[in-house]
């Protein structure tokens, strides 16, 4: 039987999902660990090499899929499109650094989301999804730091350590998947049932399945610290913040930071860290000598936001805010740089409260330090959602009109902006054909958002056509991997009657692939 987890450890159910399925994906026995051995870094098998117990290229691909669709279904992915975009848009900087150095190919598929969760953690998944907690970002001061802990993940996926844990005697596994799946939605109601759920599938000690082995953890160092340097990023970033991971695993003794539970902290390497640092003289920033690095504006304005949303419990908003504004009192004499994410964490407080007044005074006075920062561009976006939602919210009629107008075609190429301001005009008047085509334009532009094709499926619904509704319902069925749903909607879309020839033409071609899609899951069903 695996060992009781301590209660601490028993947590929200994104947080438990994650642990159990990490905990699931590096299972692995004896003889599989013996891959990664004592003998160094330099002895492990080298970048696309495979053996014959490692997951193929595309079974990894296949089982991250249908992991990542689980996590859809059962909720798991933060639906904040502002942070996902800006985590994906950094990242970017990365995988460039990494196609340059050629620790993975242009074309290697990698998506990065959020975990609603206040704990440290962040971790990858088959396929090259990589989750960030938002815990993470909250308790991240620089951006560097957070960034490093992005390339530390990007160098596992590079380096295939999850496939290689896995092994070839484990492709077939599905079992082991659903019952941490099994055991994550029971914690919604019991630990002590899902504890027993996962004993099921499970037998193995718990800290024995949660660590990466020591000499993978020091190689996604080393591949993270030179795509750090590449990138621009400043590679010190990363000491700094296992420094803090570790402190904080001080602090909380044995209930430490999930990401260290996951990705074990030695002496040995943190120390190994420094030593790179000092004397590889290709651990310099390489996009700083050209100009200030790539560190974003928002980063700042991101945690904030996430930092009033941390707890949205009446007693968390009003501890959150307080924060704030004593914060605000604090940064009196310090630049408007410093002051504009902090009235934005307490706009969006205010917001997430009902109080409707001061989420404007706030939201206006962060507009005015941006401009006085001279950062107001670059976090306009960030400005016009929230001026959005509160208008939503609110109900206000000038503040509708107002917002509506700030949305200009610019702005809605940011996919928040875009789909707050479709919602708002959904909200106030029945939807006109420029609703649906701007509804529409967020499928095409963000084809693999849930909520986008939802939303397009609440537009067509208010204008009528029941074909074009149950044919957005579908594709936001398909991402998640419900492939029967999304099956018997697009047969709801075909006996509608109320499409055109082109419409009902892609509604064909769509249940054509969708009954393909759901052919192949029954048949690996059986094989299973």
């Amino acid at each position: 039987m695996i060992e009781r987890m301590p209660r601490p450890l028993c947590l929200s159910l994104p947080t438990f999902l994650v642990g159990a399925l990490i905990l699931t994906f590096l299972a692995r026995p004896p003889e599989a660990a013996a891959q990664f051995g004592s003998g160094g870094i330099d002895h492990l098998p080298a970048l696309g090499e495979a053996s014959v117990d490692d997951l193929s290229p595309a079974a990894e691909q296949r089982l991250g899929d249908q992991i990542f669709q689980e996590f859809l279904r059962t909720g798991v992915v933060y639906d904040d499109p502002e942070t996902a975009d800006y985590l994906a848009r950094q990242a970017k900087l990365l995988l460039g650094a990494a196609v340059s150095l050629g620790h993975t190919e242009a074309d290697r598929p990698f998506e990065f989301f959020v975990v609603r969760d206040p704990t440290l953690n962040a971790f990858a998944l088959p396929g090259g999804y990589i989750g960030v907690h938002t815990g993470l970002i909250t308790a991240t001061p620089r951006e560097s730091e957070l960034m490093s802990v992005l390339a530390h993940e990007i160098g596992h996926v590079t380096q295939r350590h999850i496939a290689r844990m896995f092994g070839q005697q484990r492709q077939s596994s599905a079992i082991m998947i659903t019952a941490a799946v099994l055991a994550a939605l029971a914690a919604r109601a019991s630990p002590d049932a899902a504890m027993g759920m996962l004993s099921l599938g499970q037998t193995v000690a718990l800290r024995d399945q949660l660590a990466f082995s020591r000499d993978a953890e020091r190689e996604a160092d080393r591949i993270g610290l030179q795509i750090l340097a590449q990138s621009g990023f400043d590679p010190r970033g990363m000491a700094s913040m296992f420094d803090r991971l570790g402190q904080a695993g001080r602090l909380y003794e044995n209930n430490a930071p999930a990401y260290l539970r996951t990705h074990p902290m030695t002496g040995d390497r943190v120390a190994d860290i420094q030593g790179r640092l000092q004397t590889d003289p290709m651990l310099r920033p390489q996009r700083a000598s050209m100009g200030g690095g790539p560190e974003s504006v928002q980063f700042l304005w991101i945690r904030a936001k996430l930092t009033a949303l941390s707890d949205t419990r009446v007693d968390g908003l009003r501890a959150a805010r307080a924060r704030f504004e004593d914060q605000l009192k604090e940064a009196a004499n310090k630049t408007p740089g410093d002051r504009g994410p902090l009235h934005f964490g307490l706009a969006w407080a205010a917001l997430t409260q009902r109080d409707f007044p001061a989420a404007r005074e706030a939201l206006a006075l962060a507009r005015s330090e941006a401009a006085q920062a001279g950062t107001l561009e670059a976090v306009l976006p960030l400005l016009v959602h929230h001026a959005l939602r509160l208008a939503l919210v609110a109900n206000d009629a000038q503040d509708i009109k107002e917002s509506l107008q700030m949305a200009d075609p610019a702005l809605m190429q940011h996919r928040a902006v875009a789909r707050a301001a479709v919602e708002l005009r959904l909200a106030v008047a029945p939807p006109h054909d420029e609703t649906a085509l701007a509804a529409r334009r967020i499928t095409q532009q963000w084809p693999r958002d849930p909520q986008a094709w939802s939303l397009l499926g609440r537009v067509e619904a208010a204008r009528g056509r029941q074909a074009a509704q149950h044919a957005a319902i579908a594709e936001q069925y398909a991402l998640a991997g419900a492939y029967a749903a999304a099956v018997e909607q697009l047969t709801l879309a075909r006996r509608a009657g109320d499409g055109d020839f082109i419409t009902m033409s892609r509604i064909d071609a769509r249940l054509t692939a969708m009954r393909a899609a759901l052919q192949r899951e029954q048949l690996e069903r059986q094989q299973r």
